[in-house]
């Protein structure tokens, strides 16, 4: 049984660039209330890697729109990507609404890319009546680009490339559009996607962003428009999406603008997302595009939950602490050669050192967390029984611990060399240290520093949301790199960040621990 029928439509912005829609109507006689996705992918697929198809939404009386960005899909005009969309957006809302199928009232959904063109808009128009922006940020260079100076290797080449080759498939270059194809599934991308970017895309934003970093060049700020983001909107992110600061960034932004934004922050990876979130999705969509005058949405619960991993269960989102944390770090030396060398102690100051030794042939692997290839919990025993990852751990705990918000480490460091990365990753340890459950991780890349003098410096995790259960230990381990995450660091300072290369130089990292902590801060 049909519940909607569908067909393209156009809309001629005022620069002459024609925007190709696909719209799906409920059956029966309209109009209706519209939801609008803007997206690059093709606006058949409907972001329904993550979202119900829309026929469903209009199974449920909505009109939905979703529309092939400009030099997308069937749309006309160059993608530019992020700095193309706040007009784009704003003529495309004034658009839907003028649609005879329309009843006046706009909706927004869309993930990533398309989380973010829900916040894009010119600065005297309309703002839609609600929004739900998903597993995205508004700071290109921390939200979409590097954790702490880092450049996100894996995720930014991977997206890169499927936005080249969807370039190239609008261009009918079908050979192009093979061999990006290939170097994604054979994971060369990894050591020539760049090149390969270069040549098919040479303006892709990636290449911009990266070349930013290098060269320590500012990013475009983009703001929000205060009318648009004060209006009933509802922030999804994941604990494992590597946008899920920018989804608190975002809330915080939202409150100071005088609005009452819901947030969710699921048991979910960018791509995989929690059972019952389409429910609520439309729930929300139902308060706020079909209430009628008695209804007032005010009235209604503002919904603050995350989900806490070792307990599996929703929780009240807050900004206190469940205590306030502080753990120094202690070695004899060896705490990458012996585990029980290496020892993390609840409000105690550290002491000792390691030395740690970082060989480009072999850099320290990554997976899991928000960067990895396999994002989500991963078991990292057998990457921390290498010897260029020194490994602290509490003993165990003798009563569940809360452990909330964004840590943070504070290490001592002394380099034989003027670039390098520090790469932290925290675990909850059980089942006599067989199962290293990693739950966040971060990174810092440093530049120009003095060799061979002890310098200070901090390192921003994760996000994360765990209770440190009875019988349990905590583990914090540290290493000079997490390919393909990030890119491996050439230390010399040259650009030629990412695949080990011949270019590539050893670093020595020593670590003095007397002035090495870590602790939890707010997640806004």
């Amino acid at each position: 049984m049909h519940y909607s029928r569908c067909f393209d439509k156009s809309l001629v912005l005022r620069d002459g660039i024609r925007l190709t829609s696909r719209i799906w109507l409920p059956i029966g006689n309209g109009p209706w209330p519209a939801l609008l996705m803007r997206q690059p992918y093709g606006r058949e697929i409907a972001s329904t890697i993550t979202y119900s198809h829309p026929e469903w939404w209009a199974s449920k009386g909505y009109m939905v729109i979703i529309q092939d960005v400009r030099g997308m899909g069937s749309s006309e005009g160059v993608f530019n990507g992020f700095t193309q969309e706040a007009s784009d957006s704003s003529e495309t809302h004034e658009w839907v609404r003028s649609l005879k199928e329309c009843n006046g009232k706009l909706g927004l959904y869309g993930f990533s890319y398309q989380g973010f063109t829900q916040l894009t808009g010119e600065l005297n128009s309309k703002p839609p009546d609600c929004l739900s922006p998903a597993m995205t940020g508004l700071n290109i260079k921390d939200h979409w680009c590097s954790d702490g100076g880092a450049y996100w290797w894996h995720n930014n080449i991977a997206w890169g490339m499927q936005i080249a080759a969807l370039k190239m498939k609008r261009e009918n270059n079908l050979l192009a559009w093979e061999k990006i194809r290939l170097s994604l599934e054979n994971k060369n991308y990894l050591r020539e996607g760049i090149d390969i970017l270069k040549k098919y895309d040479p303006n892709s934003f990636v290449l911009e962003w990266l070349k930013n970093l290098n060269n320590d060049l500012p990013f475009e700020e983009i703001k929000p428009i205060s009318t648009w983001i004060k209006k009933p909107m509802l922030i999804i992110g994941g604990l494992w999406d590597p946008h899920l600061k920018g989804a608190f960034d975002l809330y915080k932004k939202s409150k100071e603008a005088g609005g009452s934004p819901e947030i969710l922050i699921g048991n979910a990876t960018h791509l995989v997302w929690w059972e019952g979130l389409q429910e609520y999705l439309l729930n929300f969509f139902d308060k706020h595009l079909k209430f009628d005058e008695k209804f007032n949405y005010k009235d209604h619960k503002i919904e603050k939950k995350i989900w806490n991993i070792s307990l599996n269960k929703w929780e009240e989102l807050d900004n206190k602490f469940y205590p306030e944390f502080i753990f120094g770090l202690k070695s004899n030396g060896i705490a990458n050669v012996y585990v029980e060398d290496g020892s993390l102690t609840i409000n105690s100051k550290g002491s000792g050192w390691f030395t740690i030794v970082n060989d480009p042939w072999r850099p320290t692997p990554s997976d899991g967390g928000h960067l990895g290839p396999n994002p989500g919990k991963f078991n990292r025993n057998i990457i921390d029984k290498r010897l260029d990852v020194g490994v602290f751990q509490t003993n165990l705990f003798e009563e569940d611990k809360y452990f909330k918000g964004v840590p943070k480490l504070e290490i001592s460091v002394k380099s034989d060399q003027p670039n390098f990365d520090i790469c932290i990753a925290l675990s909850l340890v059980e089942d006599e240290d067989k199962k290293v459950n990693q739950f966040s991780t971060g990174f810092l890349r440093v530049k120009n520093s003095k060799i061979n003098e002890e310098c200070v410096y901090e390192v921003t995790m994760h996000p994360t949301n765990i209770c440190l259960i009875k019988g349990s230990k905590l583990r914090l381990s540290i290493s000079a790199a997490a390919y393909p995450a990030i890119g491996v660091n050439p230390a010399t300072g040259e650009e030629n960040i990412g695949a080990p290369s011949a270019n590539h130089r050893i670093v020595s990292l020593s670590f003095i621990l007397n002035k090495t902590f870590m602790k939890m801060t707010p997640f806004f």
